[in-house]
């Protein structure tokens, strides 16, 4: 198992990672959701804004972007989307979620900048 993941390069915090991603996606279609009036504006929400959450991801911090961002911007745009997106979790009625979500993801952000590896 350990030469697997010295091969692949993920481990806990990497995978943690992943998940806080997808965590942040899930927030941000939550509160996209709950942020509207009527079936319509709501499902547009709930697209829209993980939507725009990806396309910064993959414009600006997918490892194979063609205008990645350098490592000091690309933690701060990250940990950015983690608070945007637990803010606005928090501002449906969700304060607690909100905050896990953050507090995980900038956590994990930081365990893996302290560690040297790329986020």
């Amino acid at each position: 198992m350990d030469d697997v993941r010295a091969r692949s390069g993920v481990g806990f915090w990497e995978a943690l990672a992943f998940g806080c991603e997808l965590a942040m996606l899930g927030a941000l279609g939550v509160a996209g959701w709950s942020g509207a009036d009527g079936t319509l504006a709501r499902t547009a929400l709930a697209v829209v804004l993980p939507g725009v959450a990806l396309a910064v991801w993959a414009v600006w911090l997918a490892p194979r972007s063609a205008h990645r961002l350098g490592p000091a911007p690309r933690v701060g745009v990250q940990i950015a989307l983690f608070v945007l997106a637990g803010l606005a979790l928090a501002a449906t009625g969700r304060p607690w979620w909100g905050l896990a979500v953050t507090a995980v993801s900038v956590v994990d952000v930081a365990v893996l900048v302290a560690r040297g590896r790329e986020v």
